[in-house]
This record gives C-alpha cells, structure tokens and sequence, in this order.
C-alpha cells in the first residue's frame, strides 16, 4: 500500500495530511520538504527509520515489501514521475482561498494524471462559505475522481504541536467534545481514510 500526497504550490496541507495519514495507517514517510524543518516537526512521531528525507537530486530508493506515505512537492522531475506511477492513489489537497489555489491543482491533478489516473481531491482548510464554490468548481471539472472535504480545523493544523493525530487526541479525550470535533471533523476524516483503504 503506496500513496502520495502532492502540490506543486506550499501552504495547501500536503505535509500535515500525510503525516497524518502516515501516522494513522502506520505506514513509512518519505519527504521531500527538506527546507521546511518537517523532519525536527514531525519525525519524533515515527519509529526511527520511518521517517525519510529526500534530498535535491537524491535517488529515491523504494522498497517493495514498505509500505509508504509519500508528502512530495514542487517540480515533477524524472524522480517524482516514477512514484506517481508507483503509488496506489495520488491525493492533491486545496486549501482554497483564490484562483491563485485553484488553478494550480487543476494543473497538478491533470499533471498526475498522465501517470496515474487514481486521484484523490482534499479539501481542506478552507472557509466553510467557500467550500460550496471550489467542490462544484472541481466536480465539473473533474467529474470522475472522488472529492472529500475536511473543514478547518486547529487541532489539524498544530499536529507538529500535539504530535498527535486527531485520533489520538479523541481517544486521550483531550476536550474534542466540547469543540464538536467529534461530529463534524472525524467522520470527514473517516470518510476520507476510509475511501483511501477501499482502493489501496
């Protein structure tokens, strides 16, 4: 079981959904976000070994018998071409705002799929009045992959504060109740996960 999660464009919570992912199925990370200090935000959460950095230009070596997470961004390059064609599933989250979002994952999803066609759209971290605009947006454009939505969320974007997932932190029962995250924010994750096992 292999998926990466890919932007070609920062800020779209690519590294946290991944990590999250990771995390919750248990599998390795490989990254290549090496500038951004993802391995001392994140890599206390993994076994030692879990936790892969790819460097500029560095060969990506994958073993068959891992299962991997993959949060790669940024140019798609010989390198990048032979993972999207080795996953299971590719999912392009959008943290909608603008066109200046938009229009960089209509490019990054038609990108993938000239090597992969299991694609997988995220929509995450955006205003709940916009959710409407951007999901009828992506539905006509890309009528035949699946869309999902997570709302917005703190807990989601200070996973590299908890170093915990939203699971655990539901099961530590750190106040999720009281901040309703347990109706809304979970089963969207749920949903999500649970589509994603369905075709890995």
């Amino acid at each position: 079981m292999n998926l990466l999660f890919y932007s070609a464009i920062g800020r779209q919570g690519k590294t946290t959904h991944a990590i999250g992912y990771a995390q919750y199925k248990g599998t390795k990370l490989y990254t290549n976000d090496v500038q951004n200090a993802t391995k001392e935000l994140y890599g206390a959460m993994f076994k030692k070994g879990d936790f892969v950095e790819i460097g500029v230009g560095e060969e990506i070596a994958i073993d068959d018998d891992d299962s991997i997470t993959f949060d790669f961004g940024g140019y798609i390059d010989s390198r990048l071409v032979d993972v999207i064609s080795y996953v299971d599933a590719c999912v392009v989250p959008i943290s909608y705002q603008s066109k200046s979002e938009y229009i960089p994952a209509v490019r990054t999803i038609n990108a993938l799929a000239e090597h992969n066609k299991n694609i997988v759209i995220l929509i995450n971290n955006t205003a709940t009045k916009l959710i409407p605009e951007v999901k009828e947006a992506l539905e006509e454009t890309f009528p035949d992959y699946p869309i999902f939505v997570v709302n917005s969320s703190r807990y989601i974007s200070r996973l590299a504060n908890y170093q915990k997932t939203l699971f655990d932190l539901l099961d530590a029962g750190d106040g999720l109740e009281k901040h309703r995250i347990k109706e809304t924010l979970i089963p969207q994750i749920k949903a999500f996960y649970d589509h994603l096992d369905n075709i890995l």
